[in-house]
């Protein structure tokens, strides 16, 4: 049974039980008969249906999850920010040669039925490689936390995305092949295209432990830059 998150309340996002609960009455017409008030005339009635997105519980194995760190990457904070409405989902994910370091899950969920399928990102990034032990409070310029979920059958029309406002990230281990960190943070989830009432506060609380590997082994869906984007390629594993 899926337990989804109440309205108004700030919902609590953890990595044992959490999903995007797509409840895909998508853009497409879903047709269903009545009968008359004369009873003998069967109509068929077209309603257009429009979908959205709601936090849900579920359990954890229904994911996908790949967890990886790298190292000698950058992320365009700026240029992130300000891309078309389609893409504001991926762009913050997408990672590029630099100086800074990323820890980073991906996690989807394989169709049920037809398009409810859905991604789950989460993407930490350190301008600088942090030290093992260290702390840091949100909002700061050590660390940024972006957040993204939605349909993969539709990416850049449903769904959230945003990043941390408050909160902290501590990275309680780290070597040479392998870090983990902790984030309890709350982000402001914006819908890429504006839907009222479709995103709201979540507060997001994760343990996160990853290899690291090259920036080389990573691809679109991982969030690797590229000259252009298939927005279902980095909705898709």
């Amino acid at each position: 049974m899926r337990h989804c998150t109440k309205p108004g309340a700030p919902s609590v996002v953890s990595a044992q039980h959490i999903r995007l609960c797509t409840k895909m009455q998508t853009d497409g017409l879903t047709r269903r008969q009545i009968t008359s008030n004369r009873g003998a005339q069967i109509v068929t009635v077209v309603t257009k249906l429009i979908s959205f997105v709601i936090l849900c519980w579920v359990p954890i194995s229904w994911a996908q999850e790949a967890n990886f760190a790298v190292d000698k990457v950058a992320i365009d904070i700026s240029g992130c920010q300000k891309v078309t409405a389609k893409e504001a989902q991926f762009a913050c994910h997408r990672l590029g040669p630099g100086q800074g370091f990323v820890v980073a899950e991906r996690r989807y969920w394989p169709p049920k039925q037809t398009d409810d399928d859905a991604f789950e990102k989460v993407t930490v990034y350190f301008p600088s490689k942090p030290t093992s032990g260290h702390v840091t409070d949100i909002p700061s310029d050590e660390v940024l936390v972006f957040f993204s979920s939605g349909p993969s059958s539709f990416p850049g029309k449903h769904g959230c995305y945003g990043a941390a406002k408050g909160g902290k990230v501590e990275v309680t281990d780290i070597s040479e092949k392998r870090v983990a960190v902790t984030i309890d943070v709350s982000i402001d989830l914006k819908s890429p295209l504006g839907w009222q009432g479709e995103c709201k506060q979540v507060r997001l609380r994760k343990d996160i432990t990853a290899q690291t590997i090259a920036i080389n082994e990573l691809n679109a869906w991982d969030g690797l830059v590229a000259p252009s984007y298939d927005l279902w390629k980095e909705s898709h594993p």
